[in-house]
């Protein structure tokens, strides 16, 4: 293995471990929202009691950062890195209404076979035996409608 690639994966193991830890992944995400704040601002905004602390997160999340005039902002990798960690917000948000979904969907299957039961039932009730033709294009219906039911919940599995 050449010396550039152990460099590249010494820096990867290096930034990985360093956003192991909760308030270094908001750290990048406050600074990344506003686009640059002050020690105290970021203070305020992760909730930190201690300044001490903070600048020991600051300090461990130095190829992220940049630091000029008393703003802290993201470098370059640090861009890239909020990018990362908004898409995965994104995806693991996704993921749980995808959930939601395929749960509620099978639900709806249930509700929508009795919701057509009772149509069937209802008409049988008020206009008395219903003509083989009637209770055909009600059973395509009915069928139609699962169908395009099971076909939403299939689509929404997560992949």
């Amino acid at each position: 293995m050449s010396e550039e690639m152990k460099e590249s994966q010494s820096f990867e193991e290096e930034v990985f471990k360093t956003l192991g830890h909760q308030i270094r992944r908001d750290i990048i995400r406050i600074i990344g929202d506003n686009k640059g704040l002050r020690f105290t601002e970021i203070m305020s905004a992760t909730d930190t009691k201690e300044s001490a602390s903070l600048s020991y997160h600051l300090s461990a999340l130095g190829p992220l950062l940049q630091h000029d005039n008393g703003l802290y902002s993201l470098s370059d990798i640090g861009k890239d890195t909020y990018s990362l960690l908004t898409k995965l917000v994104t995806y693991s948000t996704s993921a749980a209404v995808v959930g939601v979904i395929k749960q509620q969907l099978g639900a709806t299957i249930i509700a929508n076979a009795l919701m057509w039961a009772s149509a069937i039932a209802y008409m049988i009730i008020m206009e008395g035996p219903l003509h083989s033709l009637t209770l055909g294009v009600f059973a395509s219906l009915f069928s139609v409608s699962n169908i395009i039911l099971y076909s939403i919940l299939q689509h929404t599995k997560p992949r």
